[in-house]
């Protein structure tokens, strides 16, 4: 018996060797306690303590080498259910059978299939049914009918006015109307420029164009040439008397190096007589005073001469400041006329003191 205060003595696994009672003399070697205090908390289950290598041997290998199917799924990093979690699904998927997951599955992936084939149709109906060209208007034409502004450009009533493209349009109408002009020799069609494409929906296209305007014209090598202010021919003839029926500026003195073709823009030998020109005839442009001068000679650049059809001579000098040097000379004439004078010379060398040489009286 124990004493007060006394505790059963501490005993071990090992120590039961050679206790009485013991049938079988005492545990054996692998079954001792080898250590003293708590069990280590990081140790894994599954793996074999170093003093008892025959557990190795007389258990499945599976164990050890962790192969199979339950190995496969235990050692997956996915998210893992908890027990009431696992619970819950069990109860919500009781009684399912197999065969109705996949009903469920044709059935959703039905629906989407339909969902995606009434999108489609309903794309198809706005692109082909109602986005339909119905109405093509053309502005800023006046010497090309519309209908060949229409024909050149290459649009149709019934085609789709969300397939149409503002850059495959202008490719299009320049192109066809300086072949066109070319096959039939219809000179005009050279004049035709783009200018934009308006879509107005469902179905309305508006189309704007400019046309070259004919504003000078020279002879070289016996044939008149009819050009614009930039330069580009417009038409082209050997009637000499169209001279005199054209209220044009005749320009004399270009030194003409290529390009004296219909459709083609001219090229000069001298690159500044060539800005020259342009410059003057823009700014004429600008000021509108093209239709009041008859002839402008560019032949000596240090002093470009110009006459009216009115009769007076206009010395502007060189070629800088030309638009300056025009307005001088409109408003010296504007006032000559209200004293007067008609015909003589205007000189605007200097644009802000010009002055007047009234003609000589023969």
């Amino acid at each position: 018996m124990q004493g007060p205060g006394q505790q059963p003595p501490h005993r071990r696994a090992g120590d039961s060797a050679g206790m009485p009672g013991s049938p079988d003399g005492g545990l054996k070697d692998w079954q001792k306690n080898t250590w003293y205090g708590p069990a280590p908390s990081n140790s894994n289950p599954f793996e074999e303590p170093d003093d008892a290598p025959e557990l190795l041997e007389q258990r499945s290998r599976n164990v050890s080498e962790r192969t199979g199917e339950f190995w496969s799924d235990a050692q997956g990093t996915g998210y893992q259910y908890s027990r009431d979690e696992m619970q819950k699904t069990s109860r919500r998927t009781a009684g399912r059978m197999p065969g109705e997951k996949r009903h469920e599955r044709v059935i959703t992936l039905r629906s989407v299939l339909i969902l995606a084939g009434l999108l489609v149709a309903a794309v198809l109906v706005m692109y082909f049914g109602v986005f339909r060209i119905r109405e093509i208007r053309v502005v800023g034409n006046s010497a090309i009918s519309a209908a060949d502004v229409i024909r050149l450009s290459g649009i149709r009533k019934g085609d789709s006015i969300l397939s149409l493209s503002e850059d495959e349009t202008e490719r299009h109408l320049v192109s066809a109307a300086a072949s066109e002009a070319a096959a039939k020799g219809n000179y005009n069609f050279y004049r035709l420029q783009f200018r934009y494409l308006e879509k107005e929906m469902p179905g309305t296209v508006t189309i704007a164009v400019r046309e070259r305007e004919a504003c000078c014209f020279l002879t070289w090598c016996g044939i008149l040439y009819v050009m614009d202010k930039n330069g580009m021919v417009l038409y082209e003839t050997e009637d000499a008397s169209m001279r005199n029926r054209m209220q044009l500026v005749e320009v004399k003195g270009l030194d003409i190096r290529a390009g004296a073709h219909v459709g083609q823009t001219i090229v000069l030998s001298s690159a500044v007589q060539e800005l020259a020109f342009r410059d003057l005839f823009m700014e004429m442009k600008v000021l509108g005073c093209t239709g009041e001068i008859r002839e402008a000679d560019l032949s000596n650049l240090s002093s470009l001469l110009m006459t009216t059809w009115d009769g007076y001579t206009v010395s502007m000098g060189s070629s800088e400041s030309i638009h300056a040097k025009l307005r001088s000379f409109l408003l010296v004439r504007q006032k000559l006329a209200e004293m007067g004078q008609t015909g003589g010379t205007i000189n605007v060398s200097n644009p802000a003191t010009p002055y007047y040489s009234p003609a000589s009286v023969q």
